[in-house]
């Protein structure tokens, strides 16, 4: 497959990096494995974790999967640890979705989400929740776009995907389609930059995702004050 292909042409540069993890192949499935180390400024060692990364068929199109296989973390999903399979929850749809698209190495990923994932576990071990923590499920994509769209409004969050679909080419010093009455420039722009890396199927599935979900409805019954189905 082209995409373990991908990711076994990558191995080296993360082992010259990252002395402890070593290359093996697990029934036909590259993986990376051994302890992975989370260092300061300074280089000292903070923490380490022993980790296990496989590959994925359409890598890099999706994350590779991680584990904890060290015992450390609790297989549950307030740990944010898929408890059917056992690999880590790394981030939302959408996230994964954007950065894929905008280009992603194994090394880069382990340097980025590998390594933010596990800092996070470490803050939650010392201060026992976690900082910027997402919803499980669909409540985490749906705070992704709140954190993008920079509202709570479920409805404008709509309006904006809307827009995106439409693919309708906004001026930057016209006033931006939220209505705020800012300049786009100034507002939404760099919103719309973002989730324009999702592919229109993506940002379709989103879009009815979002009208599927508990929020939507309740927020659709406080509008218009019709019973929720």
């Amino acid at each position: 497959m082209k995409g373990y292909t991908i990711f076994v042409e990558q191995i080296t540069d993360v082992i010259k990096k990252h002395k402890e993890l070593s290359y093996k192949n697990d029934d036909g499935i590259p993986c990376v494995f051994g302890s992975f180390n989370l260092t300061d400024q300074y280089g000292a060692i903070e923490d380490s974790y022993q980790i296990e990364i496989k590959c994925v068929p359409n890598y890099p199109n999706s994350f590779p999967l991680v584990f904890e296989t060290g015992g450390r973390i609790p297989k549950n999903v307030d740990w944010h640890i898929f408890e059917a399979t056992g690999n880590c929850c790394i981030a939302s749809p959408p996230e994964e979705i954007i950065i894929c698209n905008s280009g992603i190495t194994l090394l880069s990923f382990i340097d980025n989400q590998v390594k933010n994932y596990f800092y996070s576990q470490i803050y939650r071990n010392q201060n026992g929740y976690f900082l910027k923590e997402r919803s499980h499920g669909n409540k985490g994509w749906i705070e992704f776009f709140e954190e993008t769209f920079m509202t709570d409004n479920i409805f404008n969050i709509e309006f904006g995907l809307i827009q995106i679909i439409e693919g309708k080419k906004i001026d930057r010093v016209s006033i931006c389609f939220c209505g705020s009455g800012k300049k786009y420039r100034k507002c939404h722009k760099k919103s719309y930059d973002i989730l324009s890396k999702l592919s229109l199927d993506n940002i379709n599935f989103f879009l009815h995702a979002l009208r599927e979900t508990k929020e939507y409805k309740i927020a659709v019954y406080q509008r218009n004050q019709l019973p929720i189905r």
